[in-house]
């Protein structure tokens, strides 16, 4: 320790020296890494223990637990699990366990002369009031909050895992988890051949030892409890939400929250805090959509209008005319799809191969052997089967049904399929599911015969012989919900061209199928003669060197868009004049299918983007809220219908980052006006708070949304004004991007004039509707003939775009303020 500045009894300006730190620290860090990672790959920490394995996390084994206590309920086998909670603290732990697991591991020496090294004769100061004391000499003693301590601990407590896994290998009454079909001798699939025994789970100093006979224990009958949470208990971890943000109260300042604070309050304070407990156990989708509307709520609270507007408008995105706060509805369906994908592909066997006996069971036992997570599956619910499936599965699988576009979860592994090594009564029951009005499928007592016979699988009947073998992209930065279409390309002695279209798509697809074009071509070439690929993408050279061990192609790199007069770069050039050409002329360009690269064995799919190897949480939060978004443009009276305004997504400053109280009313107004719950006369009156829903300042005219934004006498001054400014602006803005002609700027300066008059011609539903956000359609009137280029012409809209957006609702916020204020004064007075 050294005197850095000020006071010596302020114990802030003593620092510790950093270099003999990293000095005493550095090798003990290095070996924990490497240790670790080591550990990992050669399977020496137990695989339901969770501290220190790698990619596993606490949620993993919150589903392997929960797959346990299903399987109890499907199987009515009494299973006991004694919950073991060790004494905290690394300190108590003794650095002889870590030398015996070491040893016992087949370790080396020189680890536990290393951390001896580190153990001994260590120094340690006290910082007090009156400075820091003498040193004090330990030594032997597991330092809590060291690099090496959780691994140190995990070594030591291994070994009494690993010795009650060998006891309850010799014990009939262990627990052994496998599938009902398995036990009947009729595996259906390959998935029913498995078996995990399950003899301890384990987080670090919380764990339960499993068995299936009773011992001389107390006994408590209400499921497994784990990490302060109940494992498959979604109303219960509803209920811990539910007070989570019931409890929760927002800062008191003098004036109002803004509200771009209340968002940035909710995400950080609430959210992060749900979203922690949601991916331990997920929670139904209708009790998250219901927390959506407990937080809406209470900003509602904080905004002080009369009536609560929409939550689904509230956590809609800012680009689908929102307000963008969390949605807990769409965080919660992301955790338990991603959840149910990550346990089915897990890369430690115990957890992966737990989940795989649950999925066989719900297929086979619980559905008549149609598969639950895709086609016909996807149509029926299993609410009513809570307690034998796991409840963050239902919630999984009702999401990915609820979906416009269905979302499988396809099994990419067929093989048993292909060497038959399938059942005959599962075959037959998917017969009778999609054909049961046949008469000539095999009934019960054929089954019987056959398996009598031993005959049953469909290999035992015969077998089947089959060979398997296994750019340039519009628009060029396309949305995660845009169609692309991508074009790959090959040239040299011959030329091939073909399209990939969906939209699940990338330039690399079109790579991709460039070489298997490319080697497709030279498969009838002279076998003598190793022909030489060229390819200006660099990551598949490299990856294809790697793997190839038959060298029939020679795959080189080069430099894609070069001048150069090489031969590469001139093929590279022909190449890239292909690809792109071909995208002008589509309907002679054949249809290829989308090729894919290395796919988990359970891969999520949809129709029109096929296999979706994307981010699964952040492709369901984008489609559901698009998909929300669609449902609220029908009926609402059409304040949510985007569709036929301008596609161009909101600019985000206003609704995400301005703290200003006159830019903050205008989003509370953007809030209230789209939920059809802001207070004019009409909307009191229908609610009986005022008597009359006449125009309150003076117009013999109802007082509605649009009355008071559009057609109110007391604010047409303030709406001429507000027109002439966005039209001075706009006519600059042409200027600035080369369109000078007066012909080619009257349509423009046209729409912004009348964007807050009623003017058929320029409004879609011909009426203005600029108090909800919406504009008209920039891109019908700035045109490819004003701007060729295309960047230039997207820029050009974006612009006008975001500065008629932001004009709009700042004088809607301008009217209704004034409203607000008028109507204050006379109820004061």
């Amino acid at each position: 320790m050294f005197h850095k500045r000020g006071l010596l009894t302020d114990l802030t300006n003593w620092r510790g020296l950093f270099l003999s730190n990293f000095l005493a620290n550095s090798p003990i860090s290095w070996l924990t890494t490497e240790l670790t990672a080591y550990s990992s790959r050669m399977g020496i920490v137990p695989e339901t223990q969770v501290a220190v394995q790698q990619g596993v996390q606490t949620r993993d084994l919150m589903s392997f637990l929960a797959a346990v206590q299903t399987w109890s309920e499907r199987h009515k086998q009494t299973v006991y699990a004694l919950k073991r909670d060790q004494m905290k603290g690394f300190d108590y732990l003794a650095p002889e366990g870590f030398y015996d697991a070491v040893r016992a591991y087949g370790l080396p020496q020189s680890i536990i002369d290393l951390d001896r090294a580190a153990q001994v004769d260590t120094k340690c100061r006290i910082r007090t009031y009156y400075g820091p004391t003498a040193p004090i000499v330990v030594s032997g003693v597991t330092k809590q909050g060291g690099p090496a301590s959780p691994l140190k601990a995990i070594y030591t407590t291994s070994l009494g895992h690993r010795y009650l896994d060998d006891i309850a290998a010799q014990d009939v009454d262990s627990l052994v988890i496998t599938t009902s079909n398995a036990l009947k001798a009729d595996p259906h699939r390959r998935d029913d051949t498995l078996q995990v025994m399950v003899s301890m789970a384990e987080a670090t100093d919380d764990s339960f030892l499993f068995a299936k006979s009773l011992r001389t224990f107390p006994i408590i009958r209400t499921g497994l409890d784990f990490l302060n949470a109940k494992v498959d208990d979604p109303g219960a971890r509803f209920a811990e939400l539910k007070d989570i943000i019931d409890a929760f109260n927002f800062p008191r300042l003098t004036g109002r929250l803004p509200i771009t604070l209340l968002r940035k309050i909710v995400a950080q304070n609430i959210v992060s805090r749900c979203r922690a407990l949601l991916s331990l156990q997920p929670i139904k989708q209708a009790d998250a959509e219901a927390l959506d509307v407990r937080i809406s709520t209470k900003i509602h609270g904080i905004l002080g209008m009369p009536f609560s507007p929409s939550s689904k408008i509230l956590t809609l995105p800012v680009s689908l005319h929102g307000l963008g706060f969390p949605s807990m509805a769409r965080i919660n369906a992301g955790i338990a799809v991603d959840g149910l994908v990550r346990d089915l592909n897990h890369h430690i066997a115990a957890y992966r191969t737990m989940a795989r006996i649950t999925l066989a069971e719900w297929t086979c036992d619980i559905n008549g052997c149609v598969y639950p997570l895709d086609g016909d599956g996807l149509l029926k619910g299993f609410t009513h089967y809570y307690k034998k499936i796991p409840a963050a599965w239902i919630t999984a699988q009702a999401v990915m049904s609820s979906m416009d576009d269905r979302l499988s979860l396809r099994m990419t592994d067929q093989h048993d399929l292909l060497i038959g090594a399938v059942s005959i009564s599962h075959a037959v029951a998917l017969c009778n599911h999609h054909n049961p009005d046949r008469a000539d499928n095999p009934d019960g007592h054929a089954l019987r015969t056959m398996r009598a016979k031993n005959i049953r699988t469909l290999a035992d009947l015969g077998y089947w012989r089959n060979d398997e073998t296994d750019g340039s992209m519009i628009p060029a930065s396309a949305s995660l919900c845009e169609s692309r279409r991508v074009t790959a390309a090959v040239t040299g002695p011959s030329t091939l061209v073909v399209q990939l279209n969906g939209r699940n798509l990338s330039i690399l697809h079109g790579e991709l199928m460039g070489h298997i074009l490319a080697l497709v071509l030279k498969s009838n070439a002279d076998p003598a003669v190793i022909p030489t690929l060229y390819s200006d993408h660099q990551n598949s050279v490299d990856l294809i060197e790697d793997i190839q061990t038959q060298q029939r192609v020679n795959m080189l790199y080069t430099r894609g868009h070069s001048a150069e007069l090489s031969l590469p770069s001139q093929l590279n050039r022909e190449a890239d004049h292909y690809a792109c050409g071909s995208q002008r002329f589509p309907e002679l360009v054949p249809v290829a299918p989308t090729p894919t690269f290395t796919m988990d064995a359970y891969t999520l799919y949809t129709k029109v983007d096929g296999w979706v190897e994307s981010n699964a949480r952040n492709f369901i939060d984008f489609f559901l809220a698009k998909e929300a978004a669609e449902r609220l443009a029908h009926g609402n009276r059409l304040r949510m219908l985007n569709s036929v305004h301008d596609n161009i997504p909101p600019p985000d400053y206003p609704y995400t980052r301005a703290l200003s109280i006159r830019k903050n009313l205008e989003d509370d107004i953007a809030l209230y006006a789209r939920s059809g719950q802001l207070p004019t006369a009409v909307v009191l009156e229908s609610r009986s708070k005022l008597p009359s829903c006449m125009c309150r300042l003076g117009c013999d005219a109802v007082e509605s949304v649009h009355h008071i934004f559009v057609d109110c006498v007391e604010f047409k001054e303030w709406r001429c004004a507000a027109g002439e400014e966005v039209s001075l602006r706009t006519e600059r803005k042409l200027v600035e991007a080369g369109i000078v002609e007066e012909e080619d700027q009257r349509a423009i300066l046209k729409a912004a004039k009348s964007l807050f008059v009623d003017d058929a011609a320029v409004w879609p539903l011909k009426i203005s509707q600029y108090y909800l956000g919406r504009i008209p359609r920039i891109g019908d009137i700035v045109t490819r003939e004003m701007v060729p280029d295309t960047v230039k012409r997207r820029k050009l809209a974006s612009h006008l775009s975001a500065d008629w957006h932001t004009s709009a609702i700042r004088l809607a916020g301008r009217i209704f303020g004034s409203i607000q204020r008028t109507m204050a004064a006379r109820a004061s007075s």
